[in-house]
């Protein structure tokens, strides 16, 4: 039996996020399982995985911040603007290095990016994806994102490589097509790895492999307990009269003066769940961790 936790995976290029999950699962004989955010199948690199109880607790880990390690190729346009897709464009790009490193840094600050064709957002029911391999020109509306910060690793034309810091929900794909459209040469993501997810980084992940070959015991030593990796919310105790109330769901009123979310501990620092303190300190109980 898995522990309640996350479990830090550095995932291959070569595999679909869910079929690394399901590859857990059926290893591990686990019966619940799931991730906080896909990687594409040609992209390495961290992913928090969720389990048991923890799976519960998922968009909480969806909305930290994300950084990457992208190399884009110029000159060329693919249908899913990274080397998997099918090359729909070829461009003749006469840039200069101070030319790429201009745009580069222009994308530093909030802007409208739109989603790439294949991708796994929802347009009327149905994944973007599913529309765009059946020749469908997915109706995809600009999301505003945030770009905290740009470095430049190295540029070797065609090839660029820089990492980003970036909000939830950026496509990197989208973000190197940006960038080539910009210089008028047009691009696509040669290879991607995601670096970090919040404070977690893939230096503390193990990978795949090494993990399936792992003994249960020693990857019960890896998972990092629910109440740690929710790091990002403030923790409040509660009075051993209020224990129950809030696990079946009860408002009440609580002597903390902060607002929004928090991690909620029973009077004998047990971890009860997540809460929201709304006005006048009445907390509201949110996600439950019942026995």
């Amino acid at each position: 039996m898995m522990n309640n936790g996350i479990l830090l995976v550095d995932k291959p290029e070569g595999i679909t996020s869910n079929n690394l999950v399901l590859e857990l699962k059926k290893h591990f004989n686990i019966s619940k399982a799931g991730h906080t955010g896909t990687l594409d199948y040609s992209a390495s690199g961290l992913m928090i995985i969720t389990l048991g109880k923890a799976t519960k607790f998922t968009e909480y880990f969806q909305k930290l911040d994300k950084e990457y390690i992208t190399i884009g190729k110029l000159g060329e346009i693919t249908d899913t603007y990274d080397r998997e897709g099918k090359v729909i464009e070829k461009i003749e790009c006469e840039v200069s290095e101070s030319d790429i490193k201009k745009v580069v840094y222009s994308f530093i600050g909030s802007y409208p990016q739109i989603p790439p064709p294949f991708s796994s957002k929802r347009i009327k029911g149905k994944r973007a994806y599913q529309l765009a391999k059946r020749g469908l020109k997915p109706e995809l509306k600009p999301v505003v994102v945030n770009i905290y910060d740009i470095e430049i690793l190295n540029i070797n034309f065609p090839y660029f490589e820089i990492k980003v810091e970036c909000s939830s929900g950026t496509y990197i794909r989208s973000l190197v097509k940006d960038i080539g459209d910009k210089l008028n040469c047009g691009a696509y993501v040669y290879s991607l790895r995601r670096t970090k997810i919040g404070l977690f980084n893939v230096k503390d992940a193990k990978g795949l492999e090494e993990i399936l070959r792992m003994p249960l015991e020693e990857v019960q030593k890896l998972i990092i307990p629910l109440e740690k990796a929710l790091y990002f919310f403030p923790e409040i105790k509660l009075d051993e009269e209020y224990d129950l109330r809030f696990i079946y769901g009860q408002r009440f009123k609580i002597p903390y003066n902060i607002k929004g979310l928090a991690k909620v501990f029973s009077s004998q620092n047990k971890f009860l769940g997540i809460g929201e303190i709304k006005e006048n300190r009445i907390l509201q109980p949110l996600k439950v961790i019942k026995d």
